[in-house]
């Protein structure tokens, strides 16, 4: 594994890595931020994403599915990335906070290979998929539990700011809403 002036590729994961991203949603360090509920959406949403793309549909701006992500370093899935498209015409925790006219998506990560959890690539990792995927994009959210600080401090890191707080239906306890405008990161290229 190289840690420096790394260079990543993303892939929108396919059915034989379920038990990949199965098993790394099973690890302590991430279980201890998605369980529950959560993880049951998570679950969900990945079938549904395979069935979506085995239907043979391409993934755009319009998707009203959670769309998952693998990340790479040279042949190595080591990250898992879930992104939503927000659609400002239905009220939700981060409409209220977008300020610009342009898309918006959601965004959650999991470094899922422990050999890369503490390297301090997160931010490099978030900065790339976005910049390699999401372009077109204006703002980007993303919803960490308050007690998370180590994911609050790489979300800063990689340029969000703090925008609110609300308590997460699948998860009753507080959460913050974070927010990055793509403006920032393209500039930093």
């Amino acid at each position: 594994m190289t840690t420096s002036s790394a260079h990543f590729r993303f892939k929108p994961a396919v059915e034989s890595q379920r038990e990949l991203i199965h098993h790394w949603l099973q690890q302590d360090y991430i279980r201890e931020w998605i369980h529950g509920q959560g993880l049951q959406n998570t679950l969900t949403g990945l079938e549904k994403f395979f069935q979506y793309t085995a239907a043979g549909h391409e993934i755009d701006r319009k998707m009203k599915i959670t769309q998952h992500w693998v990340g790479f370093e040279g042949d190595k899935p080591f990250v898992y990335l879930l992104s939503s498209n927000i659609f400002r015409d239905t009220p939700n925790e981060y409409s209220k906070y977008c300020e610009t006219d342009g898309l918006a998506i959601t965004l959650d990560i999991f470094i899922g290979d422990k050999d890369y959890v503490g390297k301090g690539l997160a931010t490099t990792v978030i900065k790339e998929f976005l910049l390699s995927q999401f372009k077109d994009i204006s703002e980007v959210f993303i919803d960490p539990e308050q007690k998370n600080k180590r994911a609050i401090h790489v979300y800063q890191k990689a340029g969000f700011t703090m925008m609110g707080e609300f308590i997460a239906a699948w998860h009753p306890v507080p959460h913050y809403i974070l927010k990055l405008n793509m403006k920032d990161i393209r500039r930093s290229e």
